[in-house]
């Protein structure tokens, strides 16, 4: 990711024709889920569990038991580009039954600063033109279908965990 106050972002969704898939679960112990999505995505995204960040967590006691769980995942490609992943779920359980509901999203997104007057003149930016459409499409490409495949491996294995 590109530290910078100001840039220039290329952004392309990982899931085509939507921007987020669904996953609807009903059954037995859905809160299974919340300890096993990490662990999903730290294989299916090839990242260390460090570098996926829980945003947001939350449980309300009761009957029905509701629960909410977010996590984002910042995977670094080179110093230009990186995967976005947005996982969450929402679900409620009730005597050890009940329903979760899984949304998943996917960005790749390609970032140049603009902070300095060199990178701001016009010269730099016919130049960072010319480099992106002549060499770095090609390489931007291979990674937008490398990440549609690790959102596919990631809901495979995500739907053969709701059938257990």
């Amino acid at each position: 990711m590109v530290w910078a106050r100001t840039k220039l972002v290329i952004q392309d969704d990982l899931i085509n024709p939507r921007t987020r898939m669904v996953i609807d679960f009903k059954g037995k112990n859905p809160q299974k889920f919340y300890h096993e999505i990490p662990k999903l995505i730290a294989t299916s995204f090839r990242v260390h569990s460090d570098s996926i960040q829980e945003k947001k967590f939350l449980m309300h006691k009761g009957d029905p038991e509701k629960f909410e769980a977010d996590w984002e995942i910042i995977k670094d490609l080179d110093k230009f580009s990186y995967y976005r992943i947005l996982v969450s779920m929402k679900g409620a359980s009730s005597g050890g039954h009940g329903s979760a509901g899984i949304t998943i999203e996917g960005l790749l997104r390609t970032e140049y600063p603009q902070d300095t007057y060199w990178q701001k003149s016009l010269f730099y930016e016919i130049m960072r033109m010319f480099w992106h459409s002549f060499f770095y499409t090609s390489k931007r490409q291979k990674y937008l279908d490398d990440g549609k495949s690790l959102i596919s491996f990631f809901l495979d294995d995500l739907k053969n965990l709701t059938r257990i």
